[in-house]
């Protein structure tokens, strides 16, 4: 009987060297479990898939490697290296793959942990805050969240006040390295708040243009100022906003609708109808599409403090 099986076994391992049973086995292929990389003083870094493989084998040799962000792609990777630059600061997790001459493949996850040792790159996010005069706007939040394509929800918030590094830069300068996601370009937003000071501004001489401006006297001659004009924020200039903002400065009231004293939008927003800007309703937000590539860094707003419609507001707390 032993004869009898030794036979079988050379008999298919005979039609399996003769090209009789296709290689459906995919390759043994193991992650290291994390990788740490500098970059470079040009700020950026290359790794290549052999230096996430922990090791790697199959019947059908050679086998072929292949890496990607995760996220970013289905099937074998296209490429067998991948570029990082100093926006990717922090953790990124990776695809490995392998292919041997069969065509059978087998992936596996790495973490890359991508660090800055010199210190002199330029940050992975900056953002601008500007007023309708071009000052610099201090103390505001920036939301910044979105999901990637496992469905993973992720949240940070940036206060433009909590770095000393930028003060050079001028008031209402963020920056800071590596923050925007951790799966670059899947659909994340970033998006400004600022609520504090609510009279910031708002005097009785608003309330003098606003009505103006309702009976047809004398227009407000920008979308910004009609924006400011809202102070219910019901995309629309009324009386009730008159009244909204008389509470405010008689003390009736101390915080405006929705809790916003300023609104904010991006600076290369451009108003289909400026004597409407509410129709349709301007972007509160800046969204990183799904498609974007490479992940932008730098970011624009201008800030409209609600309820000043002459630009008296002091912007820079």
């Amino acid at each position: 009987m032993s004869r009898y099986y030794g036979f079988l076994f050379l008999f298919l391992s005979s039609m399996q060297a003769g090209g009789q049973t296709p290689d459906t086995i995919p390759p043994f292929l193991s992650c290291k479990p994390q990788l740490f990389i500098t970059i470079t003083p040009t700020c950026q870094v290359t790794i290549w898939a052999v230096d996430l493989a922990d090791s790697v084998s199959d019947a059908s040799m050679p086998v072929q490697l292949g890496i990607r962000r995760i996220c970013t792609g289905d099937g074998f990777p296209q490429k067998d290296h991948q570029l990082f630059n100093v926006s990717d600061l922090g953790l990124q997790t990776v695809e490995l793959w392998a292919k041997d001459d069969a065509g059978n493949v087998s992936h596996c996850q790495s973490t890359v942990i991508v660090q800055d040792v010199i210190g002199n790159c330029d940050p992975g996010i900056a953002i601008q805050y500007r007023n309708p005069l071009n000052a610099g706007i201090d103390s505001v939040y920036a939301q910044i969240s979105g999901f990637n394509c496992l469905s993973d929800t992720f949240e940070r918030e940036l206060f433009s006040q909590t770095l000393s590094c930028c003060e050079s830069w001028g008031v209402g300068f963020y920056s800071e390295f590596g923050v925007i996601s951790p799966t670059p370009g899947y659909e994340t937003s970033i998006t400004p708040r600022k609520n504090d000071q609510p009279l910031n501004g708002v005097t009785t001489y608003d309330l003098s243009l606003i009505s103006k401006h309702i009976l047809g006297l004398e227009p407000l001659d920008s979308p910004l100022k009609i924006i400011a004009a809202d102070a219910n924020q019901d995309g629309k200039v009324t009386t009730f906003d008159i009244i909204v903002l008389r509470k405010l400065i008689l003390g009736i009231i101390d915080e405006l609708p929705n809790g916003k004293s300023w609104r904010f939008l991006p600076k290369n927003y451009v108003f289909p109808n400026p004597q409407d800007p509410f129709t349709p309703p301007f972007p509160e937000k800046i969204l990183v599409p799904h498609s974007a590539d490479p992940l932008p860094t730098y970011f624009e707003f201008i800030g409209i403090k609600i309820g000043d419609v002459n630009d008296s507001a002091f912007p820079g707390g």
